[in-house]
């Protein structure tokens, strides 16, 4: 008897411990972070924000917005820690980060490095590996904050789903940073953002704030930005890394131009090494498109004009991305596409050689690109209607 007593008390405390919530706070009695942004503070120091959920304001029972959905807040330290510890004591609540969804780091910051910063973010237990980084380009991270957008009122929301819309690599930007800032092959980057201003309603002189992904920033080994690309620069880099989901293609062709929408892309990229270290990179793209736009007396539904289609979008590709790569290799010097990891994957002993003067190989290597470029849809309309009008 005594011996099931006791089986029926060891049950009732497993189920104490199990149950485990007598201490949590509830979401809703918490500060929910949307964003952070960092930039410089006075005597070198650092400047920390946030943009915080105001959730009774979120959204109302019929749907509409009872006011303003977030606030920004801000406060200066030696430190990120030291920053954290007095915004925290500006909020009735106690912070939480696990739904931050994204980084703004000020242009200033990036380029001073931003290693120190790192270990703070990365270390907190609660907070999400997987989250989009962005540098502010030209500006700070607060005035993105700041920034409000016509449909998705938070400025940290609407960074987000435009970098989803253009095809970047969103909530994985993080993670591929710290993955490339541990590796010695490939450097890391962040995409950027910009704050531009829009016409809004009839009125031309009438202008608003936006945000918009702008390019890319380019860091070295010491997590310091030296270099930035353009959005199609950037594009360009995210086809070779085989993280472009979709690209858009418009070239001069005849006395025309036309557009090609293109999807299923890929990459690979075989290293030649001689025996004096002298490397040369062949680049292989492919992808396959739909033509989105025809302006041109060329009839896509002919075999001969559809090869000439495909030859131009082949060659303005196969330009542009190595220029980009040329670009790099003067510009930054930073293996930004991974070419080191290519040799360390296929000849581990020949990277040993190569690592530790990698920046200079890089920018000495030769690189080759080819691409192979299909259209493999016409759209509905066959020949463009300047065909039809006297084209042939």
């Amino acid at each position: 008897m005594s011996k099931i007593i006791y089986q029926c008390l060891i049950f009732l405390l497993c189920l104490l411990v199990l149950v485990g919530c007598w201490d949590r706070t509830e979401l809703n009695e918490q500060a929910i972070w949307l964003a952070s942004g960092f930039d410089v503070g006075k005597e070198d120091g650092l400047k920390v924000s946030g943009q915080i959920v105001i959730p009774a304001n979120m959204q109302n029972q019929n749907g509409g917005s009872k006011g303003k959905d977030h606030f920004i807040l801000s406060d200066e330290g030696v430190n990120l820690g030291d920053a954290f510890q007095k915004m925290e004591a500006k909020l009735s609540r106690k912070g939480f980060y696990g739904l931050r969804k994204v980084f703004f780091i000020g242009e200033e910051l990036a380029r001073r490095g931003i290693s120190k910063e790192l270990d703070n973010v990365t270390r907190g237990s609660e907070v999400s590996i997987r989250t989009d980084v962005f540098v502010v380009k030209g500006d700070t991270a607060i005035n993105v904050l700041n920034v409000s957008n016509p449909l998705e009122k938070p400025s940290a929301i609407a960074a987000l789903k435009e970098h989803q819309q253009i095809g970047g690599r969103g909530s994985t930007v993080f993670l591929d940073f710290l993955n490339a800032a541990n590796s010695d092959g490939l450097r890391p980057t962040i995409p950027l953002i910009e704050i531009t201003e829009t016409q809004t309603g009839e009125n031309s002189d009438k202008k608003e704030s936006i945000v918009q992904v702008a390019g890319l920033g380019i860091f070295n080994k010491e997590l310091k930005m030296v270099g930035m690309l353009n959005q199609t620069e950037n594009q360009d880099l995210l086809w070779i890394l085989g993280y472009l989901p979709k690209h858009t293609l418009s070239t001069p062709l005849r006395d025309g131009n036309a557009t090609l929408q293109l999807h299923h892309l890929s990459s690979k990229i075989k290293p030649v090494i001689e025996k004096s270290n002298h490397i040369t990179f062949k680049v292989e793209l492919s992808g396959e498109g739909t033509l989105f736009e025809n302006n041109t007396l060329l009839n896509p539904e002919k075999k001969s004009d559809l090869k000439e289609f495909e030859k131009a979008f082949n060659e303005l590709a196969k330009k542009q991305v190595l220029s980009t790569i040329k670009k790099v290799q003067s510009e930054s010097g930073q293996d930004i596409f991974g070419f080191g990891e290519v040799i360390h994957r296929k000849d581990p002993r020949k990277w040993k050689d190569l690592k530790d003067d990698w920046d200079q190989y890089f920018t000495q290597a030769d690189v080759k690109v080819t691409t192979k470029i299909k259209i493999n849809n016409i759209g509905i309309t066959g020949p463009s209607v300047l065909n039809k009008n006297g084209g042939s």
